[in-house]
């Protein structure tokens, strides 16, 4: 079987539920992620209210939203009352799990029997249905905005995420726990080991892309934002100096116009020396001499660290497969990331 067929055959066997009948809809918090969920929705028609933390980030995501021409269908608000009578709501922030719940309460007041769906990890199945009452859901879309390709469903979520996930075009796929997101947090981590032992953000992403990746993991980093990766480090206790310096320096990523590269007037992308500079002081601090780092060892250490997450994890090895595709822009060409392992190529 080819690596692509490996990949049809994994895709064939997912659920084909029919996308979600739904007019009105709200999504609250300032994440990238938030930002997509809104026109992915807004553009099958759903009337979408857009609820940010304050009228700066109303601003900004106005802002954001004209510059990508997605503006239509889309209201902002900073009140939890933007939610009224909608038959979705969902939060979207990535803060702590209890400003998070907090939202979601707020919006299901004027919204009740909502269906009610957390984004991403910190807030679990249980602390949604002891917060609320009604059907619940925790999904991820891991890839970088705005892409929705794929959305991973916690398991025991409300069937109809399935059918939102459809209603976004996107597949659906249901874990145990979210795949994509520790797939990424390998590959990042990895990328920022390389930069801080001499390699550069645009030398790391131009390997990955030479190997096949659809982006290189600093500039996809750029995109998700970097204050999840900071806010994953605080979290766990793995501090990386690179990243977990860059965030306090207002460094977050295409959002905030710098990350590893720099975005002018909210256009593409641009080498950025000062993060260079940036990541040498952090190598002197540690007494860390910078090397060149050749584009084989970049691919090498990139391939191995997503690897060996792939294996720690307990989802059906074909769906990682396709997650390490389609979340992490591993190639499809060579099936997925454990697909390539089975086959020992480098």
């Amino acid at each position: 079987m080819t690596p692509e067929a490996h990949l049809d055959a994994v895709r064939a066997r997912l659920a084909h539920a029919a996308p979600l009948a739904l007019r009105r809809a709200a999504v609250a918090g300032g994440s990238p992620q938030a930002l997509g969920l809104a026109v992915g929705l807004a553009e099958t028609g759903v009337a979408v209210t857009l609820i940010e933390e304050d009228q700066h980030d109303v601003q900004r995501a106005r802002d954001a939203l004209t510059r990508a021409g997605c503006a239509a269908g889309i209201a902002l608000a900073t009140d939890p009352s933007g939610a009224t009578d909608a038959e979705l709501v969902v939060e979207a922030s990535g803060g702590p799990a209890a400003l998070r719940l907090a939202h979601l309460v707020g919006m299901v007041r004027v919204a009740p029997g909502a269906l009610v769906v957390s984004l991403g990890a910190g807030v679990t199945l249980a602390d949604l249905q002891g917060a609320l009452r009604g059907p619940v859901a925790v999904i991820d879309t891991a890839a970088p905005p705005p892409a929705i390709g794929l959305v991973e469903i916690l398991a025991g979520s409300d069937p109809r995420a399935e059918g939102l996930a459809r209603r976004l075009g996107a597949l659906p796929v249901t874990v145990p726990d979210f795949t994509g997101a520790r797939l990424i947090a390998a590959l990042e981590d990895a990328a920022e080991a390389l930069v801080f032992e001499g390699s550069t953000p645009w030398e790391v992403d131009a390997a990955a892309e030479a190997f096949g990746f659809d982006l290189g993991p600093c500039a996809a980093q750029d995109l998700r934002g970097l204050d999840i990766a900071h806010a994953r480090h605080r979290a766990t206790g793995h501090a990386l100096p690179v990243v977990d310096r860059m965030v306090p320096e207002g460094r977050l990523g295409r959002k905030g116009g710098v990350g590893w590269y720099r975005y002018p007037g909210g256009g593409g992308r641009v080498i950025d020396p000062l993060v260079e500079d940036l990541a040498r002081e952090e190598a002197h601090f540690a007494g860390l001499i910078p090397r060149p780092v050749s584009d084989a060892e970049i691919q090498q250490r990139l391939v191995a660290a997503l690897t060996e997450a792939a294996r720690a994890l307990t989802a059906d090895p074909g769906v990682i497969d396709l997650i390490s595709v389609m979340a992490c822009g591993f190639p499809a060409s060579r099936g997925g990331i454990l697909h390539h392992a089975a086959r020992g190529r480098p």
